[in-house]
């Protein structure tokens, strides 16, 4: 069971936006507050590390662009972290419609793959990208 919560303005001013959702863990774990999602828009040409966690990427650039993304394996170490546990799905858009004159290219962590490659381009205008993390490390299509 989920109730969803306000979402989090981007306080530091960071970049990254954070909508929280309260969720029911059984009676061992209880209420536990978890990211529902996290945004990250980028306006800027160049290359940009998107932090683990991250669940929908927005690109508005008119520019050369390289994703670079966090592992998809999820720490073990405590406390809880049932993100990292559930693995969470991330979305890469083209919003501004520039991916046919500057492609963006998608990254994976170290020598994790994406969809078996060893990277990915959005060279659609408009177009995306819906990637699951992968058990074994790597990114799969959803």
């Amino acid at each position: 069971y989920s109730s969803p919560e306000a979402i989090m303005p981007d306080l530091d001013q960071g970049g990254v936006s954070r909508n929280w959702v309260k969720t029911y863990f059984g009676p061992t774990v209880g209420w536990v507050m978890i990211q529902a999602s996290s945004i990250l828009e980028v306006t800027s040409a160049g290359t940009t590390n998107v932090p683990a966690g991250t669940t929908l990427v927005t690109v508005n650039v008119a520019g050369s662009v390289t994703l670079q993304l966090a592992t998809s394996i999820p720490s073990p170490t405590p406390p809880l972290q049932p993100t990292a546990i559930a693995g969470s799905p991330l979305t890469i858009v083209d919003i501004g419609g520039h991916a046919t004159a500057t492609p963006i290219t998608i990254l994976p962590a170290g020598a994790q793959l994406i969809m078996g490659q060893a990277s990915i381009q959005i060279t659609n205008d408009y177009g995306s990208f819906a990637l699951v993390p992968l058990e074994a490390g790597g990114w799969g299509q959803q």
